[in-house]
């Protein structure tokens, strides 16, 4: 991390990286925005709509697609434009559509949002086709959909269906052959746009701009000879309906009474929080949006605003220095910290039937009310602190989890305090609850540091493996009990 990258910044691109990285797995779900009204009206009919190619909102497929011209060509130019004409007509005006979203899972357990890319949380699709978070999704089994969907192909008609591939740019579609002026004076300009989408629909109907690729789309492409709407039968696909967070309360009934046609489909409801969406059972919708109680913020400083923003940006500058001041002070220590968590890690790495993993850059093993305040805040000074927690998980069952954990703060007059724990968090109907087993904290002199931060790793790793044998009590305590039994034997002795 450079010296000019704040943690959140570093966390944020680490977090980034990992969900680049993550497994992409596509599930056998799609998902269908759409307004309230709309999907109340869609479930009653049984019918997803398809509509007109020329109704999509993009210039790629609702401006003319003008094919490459092939073989003698007419010696009147106004004849090869008004074949260019037709076949576009053949093609854009004879082509229905249904637009969809694929649902995709983050397969890696260290991902914390493996929601992300699912189908149901696309911000800008609840923006643009979810009624701006008042309308809903409806969910379907593509496998069922597809299947009902292809009872549409007849003879002198097509039917395509499958993921859109997004692109940069893009000069023309790609397309393995043009149009045969001869060919189309024998067979008909009808028969040839048919035979021509069938062999280049890749490039004419599932390539759209990277701009698109927020959607995800799924598409179910007909091509017929009608310029009418066409519609899917879903009553044997529709597996539920999430509507979102702003979804007003005199549609619910609509809704409800609409998915009674569905046996087995559920009814969920979309929350946000922290930037974050979440898919939830629908527990019914709020009564009144929450309001906060009014309440005045005095400052303790006296002065106007600009002289205690002044104030607050010479605290913050100041400290900034401190920072580093401090942090070239322990240079040397640090690599003594990292050197005695690798052999921790090490040795709780031995033990059997356990996950040990280490967490950097953790700050646990510091009482809450003895860590770093924001600059300017009374109360003890700490110009830096850093550490470590390993964290041991039982594998089989994550019922009991042992974490050690070391840090150091750098204090006022180049103080430092070096703070090491051990803790073992049971996990029970309950919820968590954390016991401290053993914890050590001292002062030391910036001459002694490196002599009292190895000391104490050392301790660190003793207190470990002394509390091992109890740890493999809880565990095998643990094992002999069903999954759900109250968990009467937390306390470590």
């Amino acid at each position: 991390m450079s010296d000019d990258m704040s943690a959140a910044e570093a966390f944020e691109l680490v977090g980034e990286y990992e969900m680049s990285q993550a497994p992409r797995i596509v599930t056998n779900q799609l998902f269908h925005y759409t307004k309230a009204d709309t999907a109340a009206v869609i479930l009653r009919n049984h019918t997803l709509r398809l509509a007109p190619y020329s109704e999509t909102n993009d210039l790629w497929e609702t401006k003319p697609q003008h094919p490459h011209l092939i073989g003698p060509m007419p010696d009147d130019v106004d004849v090869s434009f008004a074949l260019w004409n037709e076949i576009d007509r053949q093609l854009r005006m004879h082509t229905k559509i249904g637009c969809l979203t694929q649902d995709v899972v983050l397969d890696d357990d260290n991902i914390t949002n493996r929601d992300a890319l699912r189908g149901w949380a696309h911000l800008s699709l609840w923006a643009h086709y979810g009624e701006m978070y008042a309308g809903a999704c409806l969910r379907f089994d593509r496998e069922k959909l597809v299947e009902s969907f292809l009872k549409h192909r007849r003879a002198a008609s097509s039917a395509f269906h499958g993921a859109v591939r997004y692109l940069s740019g893009q000069n023309g579609p790609s397309v393995t052959e043009g149009i045969s002026f001869e060919q189309v004076e024998e067979f008909g300009a009808d028969a040839v746009a048919l035979s021509y989408a069938a062999t280049n629909k890749d490039a004419l109907y599932f390539r759209k701009h990277i701009d698109w690729a927020s959607e995800s789309e799924y598409r179910l492409i007909l091509l017929n000879q009608s310029t009418e709407y066409a519609l899917v039968d879903i009553r044997e696909a529709v597996t539920g309906v999430i509507l979102g967070t702003e979804f007003p309360r005199e549609r619910l009934q609509d809704i409800e009474e609409a998915l009674e046609l569905y046996p087995g489909a559920a009814l969920e409801q979309l929350v946000y929080h922290g930037r974050r969406l979440y898919c939830e059972p629908f527990a019914g919708l709020p009564e009144h949006s929450y309001q906060p109680p009014i309440h005045e913020w005095s400052a303790r400083r006296e002065g106007s605003l600009e002289e205690r923003l002044l104030a607050l940006e010479s605290v913050e500058a100041k400290a900034k220095v401190d920072r580093r001041q401090a942090a070239s002070l322990v240079s040397d220590i640090l690599p003594l910290l990292a050197e005695g968590a690798s052999e921790i890690e090490l040795e709780l790495g031995k033990w059997s039937q356990i996950e040990a993993r280490i967490l950097p850059n953790d700050i646990s093993a510091i009482p809450a009310g003895q860590r770093a305040r924001k600059p300017g805040v009374p109360g003890e000074t700490v110009h830096y602190q850093h550490g470590f927690q390993w964290v041991v998980d039982h594998r089989s069952r994550k019922t009991h989890t042992l974490t050690a954990a070391a840090a150091l703060q750098v204090l006022e007059g180049k103080r430092l305090r070096l703070h090491a724990v051990v803790n073992v968090e049971h996990m029970n109907d309950g919820g968590p609850r954390l016991e401290e087993l053993w914890r050590e904290t001292r002062e030391a002199e910036l001459l002694d540091a490196a002599a009292a931060t190895s000391g104490l790793l050392s301790e660190l790793a003793g207190a470990a493996r002394e509390n091992l044998a109890s740890f493999d009590r809880l565990r095998a305590s643990a094992e002999a009990k069903p999954v759900g039994t109250p968990d009467d034997s937390a306390d470590i002795e």
